[in-house]
């Protein structure tokens, strides 16, 4: 697996949040679950958990504007506000907990759906991209498959495994890219594009601000932005994108659905040509239309700012 540096420069509020998490992970899950379920179902829970947590604040302002949009009844909208509140608080104790998990303890907790497609692509010996998107508690995946044995380069924004000081398998190397698609990050996904490994990176976009080129998209009214360097990446390694969502279900298992490949043209039309613009545009819009569908679903597992 490729090695690089790393940058040194993280929020030191946010690593002492998910370092405060990791020793909570210590627990035991159905007294983390417990406590936990029962302060994000009631107002002077929630409260508590906003006011610990700076990072939930921008999730919960989105969430109310696409409840809003989507005209949820109360009912229905405190239920997916109750989703809000569990993936932000739950996401970083589950990653931590992931990390020493038994082989029994880990099916006891996850439940797999669609693996299938993974194995189909890996037996034919083809490269895989797993399509990741700021949705339900997806960071736990890479993670996951990793300790399944199965070689995975990550691209992140910020390395929260290594922010907790949490030890990675030898099988999955995560390569931080900042809020941009770095030309390093590109070149070490191609090789391991080449390799026929399997690649993971996120294809939503959670900051409006950066130096990805882009796709617009409408959801009920609102607009978002789609970044096309996971498709761009697609074409140029000849990848299938296997699109992904982790879910909390009740008890506090972890549900992982694994969507069939969306898979590119073969050949790719020439890179610059207006044929190969609209190859990403269509792959682009073919993933977003697979995530919006699960928003559309449990809107409260959506995770933008």
């Amino acid at each position: 697996m490729p090695s690089v540096e790393q940058p040194a420069n993280r929020p030191v509020s946010f690593q002492r949040h998910l370092r405060r998490m990791r020793r909570l992970a210590l627990l035991p899950w159905p007294c983390l679950w417990s406590v936990g379920n029962f302060l994000c179902r009631n107002r002077w829970g929630r409260r508590c958990i906003t006011w610990r947590s700076r990072t939930l604040r921008p999730f919960l302002r989105v969430s109310g504007q696409l409840f809003a949009a989507m005209g949820l009844p109360p009912d229905r909208m405190n239920l997916e506000s109750t989703r809000v509140y569990q993936n932000g608080l739950f996401q970083p104790l589950l990653l931590a907990r992931l990390a020493t998990l038994s082989p029994e303890q880990e099916t006891e907790q996850f439940e797999v759906r669609g693996l299938e497609h993974l194995a189909e692509e890996q037996s034919a010996r083809r490269p895989v991209i797993l399509g990741g998107s700021h949705f339900g508690v997806n960071r736990l995946f890479p993670l996951w498959l990793a300790r399944c044995g199965v070689e995975v380069l990550s691209l992140e924004s910020q390395d929260q495994l290594e922010m907790m000081g949490v030890t990675k398998p030898a099988t999955l190397t995560s390569v931080e890219t900042g809020t941009g698609f770095k030309a390093q990050a590109t070149v070490l996904a191609l090789r391991h594009l080449q390799a026929k490994g399997c690649l993971h990176l996120t294809g939503d976009r959670q900051k409006e601000k950066d130096d990805q080129r882009s796709i617009q998209r409408t959801f009920h009214g609102i607009t978002r932005q789609y970044p096309q360097g996971m498709a761009n990446l697609a074409l140029m390694g000849g990848a299938a994108i296997l699109p992904y969502f982790c879910t909390l279900q009740p008890g506090g298992r972890v549900r992982i659905d694994i969507h069939p490949p969306i898979r590119p043209p073969v050949p790719p039309a020439p890179a610059g040509s207006p044929e190969r613009e609209a190859q990403i545009a269509d792959l682009v819009h073919r993933f977003a239309a697979v995530l919006e569908g699960e928003i559309e679903q449990t809107p409260g597992n959506q995770r933008w700012t």
